[in-house]
C-alpha cells in the first residue's frame, strides 16, 4: 500500500482534493449544518497534514 502511495502521490492527491470538492458542493446544497460540521472536520485533519498553509506558504517557514 505505501508502495504505490509513493509511486502515484500526484493522483492520489488529485482524487482527495475532487473528493473534497465534490464533498463541499454537496454539503453546500442541504440545507443541514450537521454535514457542513463533519466536512469541517475532515478539512481539518487534512490540513494539519498539509505542508503548506492557507495562504500558500509553508509551514514553519519564517518570513523576513
Amino acid at each position: 500500500m505505501i508502495k504505490f502511495i509513493t509511486q502515484h502521490y500526484d493522483e492520489v492527491l488529485q482524487i482527495i482534493g475532487a473528493v473534497v470538492a465534490l464533498a463541499t458542493l454537496v454539503v453546500k446544497l442541504t440545507p443541514t449544518q450537521k454535514d457542513d460540521n463533519a466536512l469541517s472536520k475532515i478539512i481539518q485533519v487534512l490540513s494539519a497534514l498539509s505542508l503548506c498553509n492557507a495562504d500558500g506558504s509553508f509551514i514553519g517557514r519564517k518570513e523576513h
